[in-house]
């Protein structure tokens, strides 16, 4: 059995290396709470590293920034508790991990799907 560390190791050293592109994860456990996707996305701000999530439901979407530290809480806590599957994207592969239903981990490496970094876009604020 695998565990998340896996994601978290190759998500610290994309960022390192500076070939992070984004986290998705995606296939909700249930589809009727209507949380769809989230993404995340890595933004400087005042020369400080912010993750941005982007929760998309059926109807709007909202967003919410974290420190690395806080973003690793929140990525365990969805993959375990709203999805079933997620993809690193960084600029040297893909890591796909798919979480089945009885919690256990598995992880698949793929081409990388982005040569070069999304373009940046204006911080969104925190919306609750």
């Amino acid at each position: 059995m695998s565990d998340i560390n896996i994601l978290f190791n190759t998500l610290q050293d994309s960022l390192t290396k500076n070939e992070f592109v984004k986290l998705t994860l995606s296939k909700p456990l249930r589809k009727s709470e209507g949380l769809l996707n989230v993404y995340m996305r890595l933004f400087l701000v005042d020369g400080k590293q912010i993750f941005q999530f982007k929760y998309r439901y059926k109807t709007q979407e909202l967003y919410k920034q974290f420190t690395f530290v806080e973003a690793l809480v929140e990525i365990e806590k969805l993959l375990m508790e709203t999805f079933r599957a997620g993809t690193l994207f960084t600029l040297s592969e893909d890591l796909l991990i798919l979480i089945s239903k009885k919690k256990m981990i598995s992880y698949r490496y793929n081409a990388p799907s982005f040569k070069n970094h999304l373009p940046d876009i204006a911080l969104q604020s925190n919306v609750d």
